[in-house]
Formats: C-alpha cells, structure tokens, sequence
C-alpha cells in the first residue's frame, strides 16, 4: 500500500506516525529535527496540524492521575502511549529521508560560510574602502610638504607636523582634517556657508572653522598659535562662545585662554 504524504495528514495520523513521534521526543535527534525543519518550510499550509498533533502526544505523555477513570481515557490516548513505549529510540533513517537531510545541511554549511565571506569583505570594506579609508601625512625634521584636499583645498605641511582626513569628502560630511603640528592652510570658499560644510581644522585643544580663507595653525602640547592671513575664521574652545578672528589677527590659546598676539 502506499503510504500518503504527511501534507496530508490528520493530527491524529500525525501523532501516531514513529518520526514525528521521534521528532517530538527526541529533539536532539539532529536528522529529525532537520527533517521536519525542511518539510515545514514546503508545507507551511501544515504548520497548525503539526502544533496540534504535538499537543496530542504532550498530553498523552503526561502521567494519569488516580482521579482520572477508565472511561475518561480516550482510545486515541492509549494508542499514542503505546505508540511511544514502543518506539525505538535509534531507528536508521529511510534513504529519501536521509537524502534530504543531507542536503539540508550541505545547503546550511554553504549558505554559513557565504555568510561568513559576506561579512569579512563588508568589514574589510568598512576598514579598507574609498569612501572610509583616512589618510595620514607626516613630515620629518627639514621637511615640508604640500597636499591638496579632497575638496581642492590645500595645506603646507612643516616639519616635524602630520595631518589627517578622509580621502573622499561628500556634500553631506563636512570638511575635516586633525593636525599634530604647523601648517598653512588655504581653503576653497563654498557659497553655501551652513555649519556643516564649513572646514575645520581640529587640534587636542580647539577647533578651527574656516569658510574660504588663509590662515596658520602651530600645535604644540603646551599652547597653540593661529594667524589669520584673510577670509574669516572661528575658534571653538570647550565650554565657551566661538571666537571670531578677523585678517590680519593672531592669538596664542593655551589651558583654554585665549590671548591676543601683537
């Protein structure tokens, strides 16, 4: 006779077949589980017999209580304990259940490992790409150097100095390099002046914020030194109001105080 597909089961049919019954108590049995795992994924119309029947077997494993009397026992009950004193705990798989089992967890370990390969490059990426990539230049005792910005901005590096930025700037990051150092900046003017595409220059102590303009930062770890050449500038410092520097101004900040330099 042959044996009708489980889509078609009823939840009682399913509650007495010996691999669904392995499936529900045996859930370390990885085969099975993985089993019923694929055949629910193309029967998902089955999904609330499969609850069902699962309920049915709980409930018949489930002790009878001295207040429970013959006659409220049904026969389906009986037959699914029997069922289940019966079942052998290790049975061997059929071929075609086999089958798809192996498959199953071919088709896992390749879809893991493209997932660990995804997330590598995505993290390399991330690191490594164009649009992330920082680029740092220093300079050595004598030396100086010129670098154009992305934006066609330029800065003359001094000695002993380093700079860093992004290699690729876009309209909605702003402008931004971090210097250690001296250097002469000279920055492209934008016609849209809103603070987040204004160009600033940050240091350990303060923040320079330039809109098209000449001007001269010289780090040191004791104090730093800015002189305005032309356009105009801002200083932001921590916990006070920006300060605007006009051509031809140079101060000297140091321990968060500003003091005008002749």
């Amino acid at each position: 006779m042959i044996k009708k597909p489980y889509s078609a089961y009823t939840a009682e049919e399913l509650a007495l077949d010996d691999l669904f019954l392995r499936w529900v108590q045996h859930p370390d049995d990885e085969e099975v589980v993985a089993y019923w795992h694929v055949w629910l994924l193309h029967n998902p119309h089955c999904t609330d017999t499969v609850e069902t029947a699962r309920e049915l077997i709980r409930t018949a494993s489930l002790p009878i209580g001295p207040s429970l009397s013959g006659d409220e026992v049904s026969t389906l009950w009986g037959r699914i304990r029997e069922s289940l004193q019966t079942m052998e705990d290790v049975r061997p798989l059929q071929p075609d259940v086999r089958a798809v089992v192996g498959w199953w967890y071919f088709l896992r370990t390749v879809a893991a490992t493209f997932g660990v390969i995804l997330l590598i490059g995505w993290a390399l990426w991330m690191q490594y790409g164009p649009d992330q990539t920082i680029r740092t230049v220093r300079t050595d005792t004598g030396q100086t150097r010129t670098i154009r910005l992305p934006d066609n901005s330029t800065v003359k590096l001094y000695a002993n100095s380093s700079i860093r930025y992004a290699r690729r700037w876009s309209d909605e990051s702003p402008r931004a390099v971090w210097l250690e150092g001296e250097a002469d900046f000279s920055v492209v003017h934008r016609v849209d002046t809103s603070s987040s595409r204004l160009f600033r220059v940050h240091t350990p102590e303060i923040t320079v914020e330039a809109v098209g303009t000449n001007f001269r930062v010289r780090q040191h770890p004791q104090c730093t030194h800015v002189a305005l050449t032309s356009g105009e500038i801002k200083l932001l410092l921590n916990q006070q109001k920006p300060i605007q520097l006009k051509p031809g101004d140079s101060v000297e900040i140091a321990a968060g105080f500003v003091q005008p330099l002749p």
